[in-house]
């Protein structure tokens, strides 16, 4: 894996990532000539064209956000509130309340690990999962650069164009009838990749079933979940054990003995590899990891994040790692906590202004666009899709709000962009603490929503 130079953001200008394009009619004429012996009347003129959708804004003044905003911010349910809102236009900061106060912003976290990777990382970057044969006769070796969504068969998982564990089946099938091997007798993940604890301190066993978090091996089949199919699914609490068995099965050979090494694994000397598949590219799986925030996926690319800046690939040095990313970035991370890369550590500490500025600088910056890419859909899709409905008195901000949702026992937080009904982008970041998570993350929408009003 190779790594690329970051640069500097920068904070204003262009607004090009959200202008909507308005289609033009065009009327093509019926000519008849003399010898038409039909009387066919000028059709009526077409009425002008109205567009769908007002452009995004350029120019002008940044928007008053104060009105909109002063009765929905000062909702109890959300608690304490801290708060920033940019106009992407003029880049100027148009609302904040509380916005340098370091809290602990949940799953919002991940707005810095995409951050850190897509500006250190190349946009193509994938990891490998190789299969060699090991000392022993009838042993095969399975050996991980960390990928977690690892699926078992094409398109059983939720993930975007993940390599397929039956695939890297075919393939080792093939290798060995080549090379005259009847029989796979046992399978060893090498795990040697991943350094010190694969379960952080900060976390909960009890996660493991609720969904959200499993030890991070370095190979894992659509990140432990037990049901590939459901993005929430209880994930495994062996899932380096759960590869071998699968690929055990895969291969007709689901008697074999399985085995996970946190040691290098030898293999046959100058033997070829049986098989190999590889990850989708770093932009896809970057962009899967926020639309669902997938945390075992945000720590697999903190990991990668440290592999790339030459730190241990630990849970230490990937946070180390991508404060180091983001001090170069031009963000001032001085007080920034980070005790993991998904947000389920409480030791977490981010502003608002920082992750509002991590969203604004996605407009104008390239190499972040794929920030604003994997931004959930306010009532359409992701962590927001059962978001802003009927019920929620957030409407108006159904497919128009685009943020990166989280939530612990007492913190929200929303974090994303809005396009207002005059056709400006803004950006915001919302922190809400001590607050109640169903009536704390309702009153963040209702906030969010209320930007789309103003003028």
């Amino acid at each position: 894996m190779s790594t690329k130079a970051s640069r500097r953001w920068s904070y204003g200008g262009s607004v090009a990532a959200f202008a909507v394009v308005v289609a033009l009619i065009i009327v093509v004429a019926l000519i008849l000539d003399n010898r038409n012996p039909y009387n066919i009347a000028d059709a009526e003129p077409p009425a002008p064209a109205t567009p769908v959708l007002e452009p995004a804004v350029s120019g002008g003044d940044a928007p008053d956000v104060d009105d909109e905003l002063r009765e929905v911010a000062s909702d109890p349910d959300l608690g304490t509130l801290s708060g920033h809102v940019t106009d992407i236009a003029t880049g100027e900061e148009v609302w904040s309340t509380r916005a340098d106060r370091m809290l602990v912003p949940a799953s919002a976290t991940k707005l810095a690990t995409a951050a850190a990777a897509l500006t250190t990382l190349p946009a193509d970057q994938r990891v490998s999962t190789r299969v060699l044969p090991g000392e022993t006769e009838g042993q095969i070796v399975v050996k991980g650069e960390g990928d977690i969504t690892l699926e078992r068969t094409a398109g059983s998982g939720t993930f975007t164009n993940p390599a397929a564990l039956d695939e890297l089946a075919a393939q080792v099938t093939d290798a060995l009838d080549d090379a005259g091997i009847t029989e796979v007798t046992e399978v060893i993940v090498d795990n040697s990749v991943r350094e010190g604890d694969l379960f952080n301190s900060g976390w909960s066993r009890d996660d493991i079933g609720a969904g959200n978090v499993a030890p991070l091996s370095s190979v894992m089949l659509d990140a432990g979940r037990l049901d590939p199919s459901d993005a929430y699914s209880p994930r495994s609490s062996a899932p380096a054990q759960d590869v071998a068995t699968g690929l055990a099965e895969a291969l007709g050979f689901p008697d074999a003995t399985v085995t996970v090494s946190d040691k290098k694994v030898s293999t046959a000397s100058d033997a070829d590899d049986l098989g190999e598949v590889q990850s989708a590219p770093l932009t896809t799986r970057v962009r899967d990891m926020l639309l669902n925030s997938d945390n075992l996926l945000a720590e697999a690319i903190g990991r990668e994040i440290a592999e790339a800046a030459g730190e241990p690939t630990t849970f230490d040095g990937a946070t180390t790692a991508t404060l180091e990313a983001l001090d170069e970035t031009g963000l001032d991370v001085s007080e920034v906590v980070l005790g993991d890369n998904s947000g389920m550590s409480r030791k977490n500490r981010l502003s608002a202004r920082i992750l509002d500025g991590i969203i604004a600088s996605a407009a104008s910056d390239t190499e972040l666009r794929g920030i604003l890419d994997g931004l959930p859909v306010a009532n359409g899709s992701g962590t927001l899709v059962d978001r802003y409905d009927s019920a929620s008195g957030a409407t108006n901000g159904a497919g128009w709000v685009r943020a990166k949702t989280g939530t612990l026992d007492g913190v929200n937080s929303l974090a994303g962009t809005v396009t207002t009904e005059t056709g400006r982008t803004l950006s915001f970041a919302f922190l809400s603490h001590g607050s109640d998570m169903d009536a704390g993350r309702a009153a963040l929408d209702r906030l969010a929503a209320a930007l789309r009003t103003v003028e």
